[in-house]
């Protein structure tokens, strides 16, 4: 009778999950096609600067990206990172009264904008768009994940929002996977490309402690080699001044932004620091809390890596999902990488897809949608299923075996 009850369960759960997956993503691609369309056939046409959707903003994130790009290209290195002068120019380049939005990330960052600045900023948000997500295509086909994978995590509800908002985290979620799986059996190749994570740290914290708890020396060693010829790169390039200005106002204004709770929105935020800043949680609290989620990771990341019990996906997806219990400056479109390794999940068991795991592949988008009914922020809980997800079940089975 249980077993009967379990069949019935399985098949109502896969017909269950298939139907929200399906009406659910639709509404999300209608959603997306909504707001893309209208802005490519603007920048096509050659229409003036305006404010576009979802954000309002002069395409979006990219408002940023652009103007930084630019800076760097003219040697204006402190004022890309000094939140005053960063946002009159802004400002001055596009609308009086634009929302501020400052720049923190790390000096390696500024060297793939420098080029697509000398494009119009409508023409550079279509290229910039258009080429990262070929590279992320790219990047995960070279660790033979397969297409209908890539195609997937790309058509992923982060992964439009990422491309919306003119994010790079398309392809930084794709170098995080696509490094992870190469390690194993080209270290040196697996090394290099996640070396270029520099662009984007904080989305790959547990990356690290991987490597580390797995003995994977090589990779280890060539991840270093590339990040200090990136680092030297962007030296010679930019100067040393850069450095010098992303750790005297970058570093301060990213902690403005994380101690403040406002940045893009909070409806977009992953961190285990916003969700209790938002329960109403102190500062002091807040950290604490987000010390203890990090110490979790941590120690569930490295026991994956040093155990023989875990297959490739599973440490992909458990690094991954570490990741963002890790950091507290975190949002939905760096939810990519997670994306992926639900993929490559579902492919491995033949795209069995139930309720809970179109539940969790769908949570990018149902997030903000919560929050904006109630208020909630529940993204650090739902990150914990899912990375009990993938930890569990190796081993319950080999306990059972």
């Amino acid at each position: 009778m249980g077993e009967r009850l379990r069949g019935y369960w399985e098949a109502a759960s896969l017909m269950l999950g298939y139907a929200g997956l399906g009406v659910l993503w639709a509404m999300i691609f209608r959603v997306f096609l909504g707001h893309m369309l209208p802005r490519v056939q603007g920048i096509l046409a050659g229409a003036p600067l305006a404010n576009t959707a979802p954000c309002d903003g002069v395409q979006c994130d990219f408002s940023v990206f652009w103007p930084a790009g630019l800076l760097a290209r003219h040697g204006q290195l402190a004022a890309i990172y000094n939140p005053h002068a960063f946002n009159q120019i802004r400002q001055a380049l596009l609308f009086p009264g634009e929302f501020p939005l400052d720049w923190y990330y790390p000096p390696p960052s500024l060297l793939p904008l420098m080029p697509v600045s000398y494009l119009p900023i409508g023409p550079g948000f279509l290229v910039w768009v258009a080429g990262l997500t070929m590279l992320a295509a790219l990047a995960l086909r070279g660790a033979r994940v397969s297409w209908s994978v890539i195609l997937v995590s790309i058509l992923s509800p982060a992964s439009l929002w990422c491309i919306e908002m003119g994010q790079w985290d398309v392809f930084c979620g794709a170098l995080l996977v696509a490094g992870l799986l190469l390690q194993a059996r080209r270290p040196a190749r697996g090394g290099l490309v996640l070396s270029l994570l520099l662009l984007k740290p904080q989305a790959a914290l547990a990356m690290p402690v991987a490597l580390l708890a797995g003995g994977r020396w090589r990779v280890i060693g060539w991840g270093v080699a590339g990040g200090a010829v990136l680092c030297g790169l962007t030296t010679l390039v930019l100067g040393p001044v850069v450095w010098g200005a992303w750790l005297h106002d970058g570093l301060s204004t990213a902690h403005n932004n994380l101690t403040a709770g406002h940045a893009i929105g909070l409806e977009e935020s992953v961190s285990v620091f916003w969700a209790l800043r938002n329960a109403g949680s102190s500062i002091n609290e807040a950290y604490a809390g987000q010390i203890v989620a990090g110490i979790m990771a941590v120690a569930i990341t490295a026991y994956a890596w040093r155990s023989n019990r875990f297959s490739s996906e599973d440490r992909v997806a458990i690094t991954v999902i570490g990741s963002t219990l890790m950091a507290p400056y975190l949002f939905m479109v760096d939810l990519i990488a997670y994306e992926i390794a639900l993929a490559l999940h579902a492919e491995r068991r033949g795209w069995r897809i139930g309720v809970f795991d179109a539940f969790l592949w769908l949570w990018p988008m149902l997030s903000p949608a919560l929050y904006l009914w109630k208020g909630w922020l529940i993204s650090p809980l739902v990150m914990i299923l899912a990375i009990l997800r993938f930890w569990l079940p190796p081993l319950l089975a080999r306990r059972a075996g």
